[in-house]
């Protein structure tokens, strides 16, 4: 695994805040204020972040909890910006715990893996509120806890979270930050996802697993951990790139994920 490579690649080809992510991200270096003031500028006044990223579009659920994790890759997790829109998140929670999208942003041009009133749609955004929820350290949060309970009631006996494969990751990391208390529901996520063989598996994903059990601080020796490193590591391209699970044109994003990746774990090597 070559980062030069991956580092000179997005120098050329990220846009402006990507490359402000990745100097944040590999070295510390805090972004020009004229590459996150327009990102920051998007958040409306319910804390929520736009569909598309465009100003008067309607805020959603999945828009804002990608802003949040672009937040903390720009060091600005502990921003007042991230904890406005963890409130606009309790605000728009739904009584039984779980998160779904406004009906109303059907008019948009949605993802495929967005559907309002989609379970699959619902646990995968819950899961990712729940993961950032858990990070900002809202465990004994009534309402975070609410979302556990949705959560937990939708882990089938294989250890899969229903839906998304994305799901079952996002959700056994966030429940490994909740604690000791989970640590049955996170063994029987984990085990479902160690017998998925990686053929199955895009860059991208192995790069995002990664990056969200190192959150929950999943050791490097655990054998999960040190086979997706392995593997995603073998997996890089000449031109340092790693592949997107959503196409060529996210291989910039792709690339920042793998390189945040091995950050986590403290295996950089340049």
């Amino acid at each position: 695994m070559n980062v030069d490579k991956a580092i000179a690649f997005l120098r050329q080809y990220g846009t402006d805040l990507e490359k402000a992510r990745m100097e944040w991200t590999v070295n510390k270096i805090k972004p020009d204020d004229g590459v996150v003031i327009p990102f920051l500028q998007l958040q409306a006044s319910d804390g929520g972040f736009p569909f598309g990223g465009d100003k008067g579009n309607l805020s959603t659920v999945n828009s804002t909890l990608s802003a949040i994790s672009c937040l903390d890759e720009l060091g600005l997790f502990d921003s007042l910006h991230a904890e406005r829109a963890c409130q606009f998140l309790f605000r728009v929670q739904k009584d039984d715990g779980g998160w779904d999208e406004d009906p109303a942003i059907v008019k948009y041009d949605l993802p495929s893996h967005i559907t309002p009133g989609d379970l699959r749609t619902r646990l995968y955004l819950s899961s990712f509120a729940c993961y950032w929820l858990a990070l900002k350290q809202y465990i004994e949060h009534p309402k975070f806890r609410e979302a556990l309970y949705f959560l937990v009631s939708h882990q089938e006996e294989s250890g899969k979270f229903f839906g998304f494969l994305h799901t079952t990751w996002i959700a056994v990391s966030a429940f490994a930050i909740a604690g000791r208390p989970y640590a049955k529901i996170v063994s029987k996520g984990l085990k479902y996802l160690m017998e998925k063989p990686f053929d199955e598996w895009a860059d991208s994903q192995i790069a995002w697993v990664l990056q969200c059990l190192g959150r929950a601080r999943l050791p490097k020796v655990h054998p999960f951990i040190s086979d997706c490193l392995t593997e995603l590591a073998q997996r890089q391209k000449p031109d340092g790139t790693w592949v997107s699970e959503d196409g060529e044109e996210f291989t910039a994003r792709a690339t920042l994920s793998a390189i945040k990746a091995f950050k986590i774990y403290g295996v950089l090597s340049q």
